[in-house]
């Protein structure tokens, strides 16, 4: 339960993979994005065993430094750039095999620092409270929880993409400009914390 809350809320903010994910659903249909999904949810789980683990360690590091901020800016706004300047194709012709969206999801999800920086808050926290799993069984129990409830945040993105998308047109046609605006904007907040 603790994993399942823990990461429905730090999923549900647009990020690079709910984005993709997103675009994914829009051009290549959901199934291409469930692999994109599946990536991201891997790297979820290993991300959050690794604040389980080694958090004290790694929430120095990233508190500490400075140049972790400027390079989820930097992030941000490259792919904010790149999702403004793409043009929309529509569906794409060329057939993706699962294992590319699956390194897609898995890559999006690495290069989010942000997620990492969650988990280790999410790990503090529950270390506070003393709602850490201790045992190998609690711990299995709450990595499958983080995959599942990652897995159903994305899949619950890609739903409503196509479900408000087959109602505007018009969002559709200029999707990749949104994508490219919020990341921007995203970025841009990042910067004003720095």
């Amino acid at each position: 339960m603790i994993a399942l809350a823990a990461t429905t809320i730090g999923a549900v903010p647009l990020g690079l993979v709910n984005l993709s994910v997103v675009d994914t659903a829009l051009k290549n249909g959901s199934q291409k994005a469930t692999a994109i999904a599946h990536g991201a949810s891997v790297v979820e789980v290993i991300f959050a065993l690794s604040s389980l683990v080694a958090g004290a360690w790694f929430s120095e590091f990233f508190e500490g430094n400075p140049m972790v901020r400027y390079f989820v800016f930097a992030v941000l706004l490259v792919f904010g750039l790149f999702f403004w300047f793409k043009k929309n194709q529509g569906k794409l012709k060329k057939e993706q095999g699962k294992s590319v969206g699956f390194l897609k999801g898995a890559l999006l999800n690495i290069v989010s620092i942000q997620v990492l920086l969650f988990w280790l808050l999410a790990a503090t926290v529950l270390s506070a409270k003393q709602l850490l799993p201790s045992s190998l069984p609690e711990i299995l129990f709450f990595l499958a929880g983080v995959w599942l409830a990652k897995m159903a945040i994305l899949k619950i993105y890609a739903f409503l993409a196509l479900r408000v998308v087959s109602r505007a047109h018009k969002l559709s046609s200029n999707i990749n400009r949104v994508i490219g605006l919020v990341l921007m904007t995203v970025a841009v907040i990042q910067l004003i914390k720095i």
